[in-house]
């Protein structure tokens, strides 16, 4: 239980940087929804999606990497963290290059060709993003929580205070006749912000760099590094094809004079299932350095069964909360998104599973079986385009979201079985699904329910069953927080 504790207290910490900064972020989304027109936002979301690709193909996997070698016993620390930074750097740089040397012919396949502009910044933006992976990484593997939390916040509120100055304050002053300098594209300003805040945050991240020019260190050989790290890039890129490809499939399935317009309606409405994925993006945060550093833990399987099913509790909970109060939910994003608020439940759905399958992954990280992370990657993404491709032309935006939801389940299935045979772990599943079928069937029955006493009949059954389900976990759980 001490372990349990030492988890919830960094995500805890990890937590509140994440959500104090992606709230502040997630409240510009009024803001940007106001400003932006549908097809601008669809501009903003294929820009943003192309950045989520390639962040996991040139971070190599050595962010895993990093947290498994450097706590081997004979390995030095800083030398592996020398090796794994200069290898991803260098791939940033040889991309960079070729991106450059064919923008023209890449620019007119993502149908920019009169913004050069949006390639540049997103290249800035991209490179930053994954430089400051591995710094961060360190951090983490230091327990420095307090530090990575107030670089995170500068970064994100550097980023916040350039929006509000771009859509808030020249706006204002130019009626009084004091022209600031902005540019008169909203997408741009937006690129412009991130990209600032980003350069900020690598500076700031100078001192955690040290050990890159120590070579007096041996660390690991390259070969045993790429032979865990690349199947490590290789498993996560079909995970993120599976989480924003969609947008890409939308934007090239549709018709294109409304295919940027869906996106961005897509993606409006997508920023509001940011709940559920920023306390995944914070118990992630915490919990892969605490698996691994209690990888030889003779408990360690059962430690990690009750991890997922805590997990999946409090997942679960926030999936009903956020469905039973969607009518206040849905004035963050501007009216003329709503039209696509009809596939929130499955976005939810979809966010907890994909909570589920970062817990049961955990199996191939500490085995160094990760090339098992492909296939089951592979699974997902297979479904999902293949359910994108079918259901897109036909539903719109609703196929994009079932296919999300369809690829999350199939991972599921698939690391689940896998894990059974090659590391064994106590889940007790009936309560995981009951967990999870309570929570899908309530976010549906909330969305559909108009009656206010209707809403709170289900909420409260939704949680009772929860309750019921995990009564002996709850209070031991709060037992051992009230000690502590």
């Amino acid at each position: 239980m001490y372990s349990i504790r030492t988890l919830a207290g960094q995500t805890a910490i990890y937590g509140l940087s994440s959500i104090i900064g992606r709230f502040a972020y997630f409240l510009l989304t009024p803001l940007h929804t106001a400003v932006l027109q549908r097809a601008e936002m669809g501009i903003n979301t294929d820009i943003y999606s192309w950045i989520a690709v390639f962040t996991v193909v040139l971070t190599l996997g050595m962010e895993t990497t990093y947290f498994r070698f450097s706590t081997k016993e004979g390995l030095d620390e800083q030398a592996v963290f020398r090796q794994t930074f200069w290898f991803m750097a260098g791939a940033v740089g040889a991309f960079v290059t070729i991106v450059l040397l064919l923008q023209s012919s890449i620019l007119r396949a993502m149908r920019y060709e009169s913004h050069p502009e949006y390639l540049w910044l997103l290249l800035l933006i991209l490179s930053g993003e994954v430089l400051a992976t591995l710094p961060y990484a360190r951090l983490r593997q230091h327990n420095r929580a307090l530090q990575f939390a107030l670089i995170r916040l500068t970064n994100i509120f550097v980023n916040i205070g350039l929006n509000l100055y771009f859509f808030l304050l020249t706006p204002f002053l130019a009626e009084r006749g004091v022209h600031l300098p902005a540019p008169s594209n909203p997408v741009l300003s937006i690129f412009i912000a991130n990209g600032a805040a980003v350069v900020l945050q690598l500076l700031l991240l100078i001192p955690v760099l040290r050990p890159i020019f120590a070579f007096e260190k041996k660390g690991i050989d390259l070969k045993k590094m790429l032979i865990y790290g690349l199947p490590v890039m290789l498993a996560g890129l079909p995970g993120i094809v599976n989480e924003v490809f969609d947008r890409q499939l939308l934007k090239y399935l549709l018709p294109v004079e409304t295919s940027l317009e869906q996106m961005g309606v897509y993606a409006a409405v997508f920023r509001l299932s940011v709940f559920i994925s920023l306390f995944i993006q914070a118990f992630r945060y915490a919990a892969e350095p605490f698996f691994f550093k209690n990888a030889e833990n003779k408990k360690a399987p059962e430690l990690y069964a009750r991890v997922m099913e805590l997990f999946v509790l409090v997942s679960a909970g926030a999936v009903v909360l956020l469905s039973a109060f969607l009518p206040v939910v849905k004035y963050f994003i501007h009216s003329k998104f709503w039209d696509g608020l009809y596939i929130l439940p499955l976005l939810f759905v979809a966010q907890m599973l994909l909570g589920v399958i970062f817990n049961l992954n955990i199996w191939y990280k500490v085995t160094e079986k990760t090339y098992y992370g492909i296939t089951i990657s592979l699974s997902g993404a297979f479904v999902n385009l293949l359910v994108n491709a079918t259901l897109i032309p036909v539903l719109g935006i609703m196929g994009a979201a079932l296919a999300l939801l369809l690829s999350h389940i199939v991972m599921v299935v698939v690391s689940y079985r896998l894990s059974r045979k090659h590391f064994p772990i106590p889940y007790r599943v009936n309560a995981i699904l009951t967990l999870i079928v309570t929570a899908t069937a309530a976010s549906f029955l909330l969305f559909q329910i108009n009656h206010l006493i209707g809403k709170g009949v289900v909420f409260l059954l939704a949680f009772v069953l929860f309750y019921q389900t995990e009564r002996t976990e709850i209070q031991t759980l709060i037992k051992s927080l009230s000690k502590k």
